[in-house]
């Protein structure tokens, strides 16, 4: 027989060998983390996930304690949460945090702000004067509601060369083809001055456009007769060689635009060859250098003078799937309507809006009322209404904004995408 004092030396060994033989029963749960979660828009619900050691997670969407937690490192992130107003939407989101249980009580902070990368409208520059550096630039809605001279509300003073594109991607990073290379500037970085990429791509492109998997393609800014696509998995750090998917082949000559659909099919403007072409979402999984005969859209102006539009580039699609594509060449805005784009065609589109001379149509984009925002001459952009968009014709912008740090606008991009428009937030 056991006295009392013996078998409480016996459960002490036992409880010693199963630390022993057993690393996880070492872990005594015994942490608490203490949630609280401010700064959701009224009327949203958050969702804040915890994740730590031995697979736990844990989704919640209000304040709250957690108990009995197992000791190591806890991440928090917060899920994007998206305000929808007009012209453009907000995004709020928490900082991400890290945190270690050590058989203790620890009280975390998850704050919703506004990512200062939305609620605006961003621009690249190209051709600075002589001894200045160009900026990415941004201007928030209150300030572009109608015509005048403006400042931007935010520039990236972090040194860029000559912007050709620019993208955001679902996070709310935005993305620039610059100089032979593709840079990313994190989304929390957008709100300051003097910003630096984090990462930088040794890649040369002419245009860049994200799936909603959240892969990045682009087409070859030398010769831009190959698209190519660097997969999400790939994109969060610096380097070359990243591409997994290779497409080439005669339906592209000079690709300068590119577009996804609702079915996830991409579009590419040839702007080698004056026509759209449309590559199928089943022919994006992998490299091919056989990408002929692909569906081909060639638009012709409307008489008296019949032309072909020259020289596409900045593409668009509608809510309603039609692609607006900005033909360089005449500066003209052609709407092709989503039944011209399930064959090879060559088409008049019946709404053709012509620019002033000068207009730099390296890209477009719509925001959540449905009116298209356009780089015009130098120095300026300026946006289409619904009501302008309705018929063809020349047109001035029914707003025009100027201001002396616009050089020549070559790269557009809206955070977060308007709603039931293709490209939206997917993770």
């Amino acid at each position: 027989m056991i006295s009392v004092k013996n078998r409480t030396g016996f459960w002490g060994i036992i409880l010693l060998l199963l630390h022993l033989t057993n690393p996880s029963f070492s872990q005594s749960r015994v942490g608490v983390m203490d949630i609280n979660i401010s700064g959701v828009p009224k009327g949203y619900e958050a969702k804040v996930r915890i994740s730590g050691p031995q697979g736990f997670t844990r989704t919640i969407s209000t304040s709250e304690r957690l108990n009995n937690l197992a000791n190591g490192s806890y991440k928090i992130a917060g899920e994007i949460i998206i305000l929808r107003e007009k012209p453009f939407s907000k995004a709020f989101r928490p900082a991400e945090r890290s945190v270690n249980i050590n058989n203790d009580t620890i009280s975390v902070g998850i704050v919703y702000r506004q990512m200062p990368g939305s609620d605006r409208i961003w621009f690249g520059n190209q051709n600075a004067p002589a001894n200045q550096n160009l900026n990415i630039i941004a201007y928030t809605d209150e300030s572009i509601r109608v015509s005048s001279g403006q400042t931007p509300s935010n520039r990236l003073t972090g040194k860029v060369t000559s912007i050709r594109s620019l993208a955001f991607d679902a996070e709310g990073n935005l993305w620039a083809a610059d100089a032979g290379t593709i840079k990313m500037y994190a989304w929390n970085t957008l709100g300051g001055n003097s910003v630096s990429p984090v990462y930088t791509l040794s890649h040369e492109a002419a245009c860049l456009a994200f799936d909603a998997e959240g892969n990045l393609w682009f087409s070859d800014g030398k010769k831009a007769s190959r698209i190519m696509r660097i997969p999400r998995s790939m994109l969060y750090s610096s380097g070359g060689n990243k591409t997994d998917v290779v497409l080439s082949g005669a339906s592209f000559d000079g690709t300068q635009g590119l577009a996804f659909d609702h079915k996830g099919n991409l579009w590419a403007a040839n702007y080698g060859k004056h026509d759209i072409v449309m590559i199928p979402a089943g022919m994006l999984v992998s490299s091919s250098a056989d990408m002929n005969g692909l569906i081909s859209i060639t638009c012709e102006s409307k008489p008296p003078v019949i032309n072909i539009l020259r020289s596409p580039k900045g593409m668009a699609f509608d809510r309603g799937g039609n692609l607006w594509v900005g033909y360089f060449g005449p500066n003209v805005i052609a709407k092709i309507p989503a039944g011209s784009l399930t064959s090879t065609a060559k088409i008049t589109p019946e709404i053709q809006i012509t620019l002033s001379v000068g207009v730099l149509l390296h890209q477009v984009a719509f925001d959540e009322e449905g009116s298209l925002w356009t780089s015009l001459s130098a120095g300026s952009f300026g946006k289409l209404t619904q009501e302008q968009l309705r018929e063809g014709g020349k047109k001035t912008p029914a707003v025009i904004i100027t201001g002396d740090e616009f050089r020549y606008g070559s790269g557009l991009a809206i955070y977060p995408s308007p709603e039931g428009f293709p490209l939206v937030i997917s993770k």
